[in-house]
């Protein structure tokens, strides 16, 4: 890394296993594995703003990641410039034109205690957490997404800008139909996560309650069909049905862009009524979950990035992350040391000090 926030220009050699990454508050534990995840996906998972990312002071930043997979070894880096709009992105040192080039050379799943939101906010945090995993393991996803966005951004454009009724009713039709085509992909793929998360995340949710709590996830959309071509064809006629009512909103108002994943424990909705600690375990479970549907959809686990979640867990809870899996690399950063009997064998320790990580002898 070089110049990215607050951490000093250097390279680091991570375990194969666990590692584990202490030091006070605001000493770069969070830039680093945000640095890992900007490689993995191509964002940043805390800003919107690639300039926030480059070390003040600095005019450029760069991250480079070195990794290992069944297919061999490689390299992805990301360059960021204040007087560049885009970031320079390149795999095995052979730039890449778009993000979407980018995604599936190295998975990640993330997690932090403001994950929490995932279970707790808004459909929007929901959708998102489908879309990350989605745009990771499947590029025609990560296209349809994309193209869905571009499709519903013009269609709110021309409800907000065109005064004349009849006008819109003639031109949006073309709108229409692009909505209903993408969106009916989105849902059929969205569908089929859901149902797999349902599997996975419900017997990791037993084993972290000690089978005193039962998960369910289910995939919540007002589009239904038993294919494709049936949901598009149902996803038009819907947007036909509401276009009156989309003309006075001067927005679209329905469709997939408000689909919901609704999540209940013992059969009572978490959002409304969760205490917190369900609340953080089901947010555990789903992304532990994760990280077995990505080793199913791409043959290997991902890269686990756990940013100060042991402190929001009981010392159980604790013990049953941290020996998750021997399979799955872990990248773990706490402000306090990991009390010894909750450590599998093999593991790594490194000291994080003024954006300086250093190896820490076990």
């Amino acid at each position: 890394m070089r110049n990215y926030r607050n951490l000093v220009n250097q390279t680091v050699k991570l375990s194969d296993g666990l590692n584990i990454i202490c030091g006070d508050n605001a000493q770069g534990k969070t830039n680093l594995i945000e640095s890992v995840y900007l490689c993995c996906i191509g964002k940043s998972a805390r800003t919107d703003k690639d300039k926030e990312l480059i070390q003040w002071g600095q005019s450029v930043a760069h991250v480079k990641v070195r990794y290992s997979c069944r297919y061999g070894e490689g390299d992805i880096s990301v360059g960021i410039a204040s007087d560049r709009r885009k970031k320079a992105l390149a795999v095995n040192s052979v730039a890449l034109a778009k993000t979407g080039d980018l995604l599936g050379y190295l998975n990640c799943v993330y997690f932090s205690p403001a994950e929490i939101k995932i279970v707790s906010q808004s459909p929007a945090e929901r959708r998102k957490f489908m879309d990350v995993d989605l745009c990771q393991t499947d590029k025609n996803y990560f296209y349809s997404l994309q193209r869905f966005n571009k499709a519903l951004l013009q269609r709110n454009n021309l409800l907000k800008q065109v005064s004349d009724t009849q006008r819109i009713k003639d031109v949006i039709f073309v709108w229409d139909r692009q909505l209903a085509e993408e969106g009916a992909r989105l849902i059929v793929k969205r569908t089929r996560f859901c149902q797999q998360l349902q599997q996975i995340a419900r017997k990791l949710h037993e084993q972290l309650t000690d089978g005193k709590e039962q998960l369910d996830v289910q995939y919540c959309t007002k589009i239904t069909g038993n294919n494709v071509n049936e949901i598009a064809d149902n996803y038009q006629a819907m947007l036909t049905a509401n276009l009156n009512k989309d003309i006075q909103m001067r927005f679209t108002t329905a469709g997939c862009q408000r689909d919901d994943i609704i999540l209940s424990v013992n059969n009572v909705d978490l959002r409304n009524y969760g205490s917190q600690g369900q609340l953080r375990t089901a947010a555990l479970s789903l992304k532990l979950a994760e990280t077995e549907i990505i080793r199913q959809l791409t043959g290997e686990y991902p890269v686990l990035l756990l940013d100060d979640v042991l402190s929001e867990l009981d010392e159980q809870r604790q013990q049953r992350l941290l020996t998750f899996s021997d399979k799955v690399q872990i990248i773990l950063t706490t402000a306090t040391p990991v009390a010894p009997h909750l450590l599998p064998q093999k593991y790594a320790q490194f000291d994080m000090t003024k954006g300086r990580l250093l190896v820490k002898q076990n």
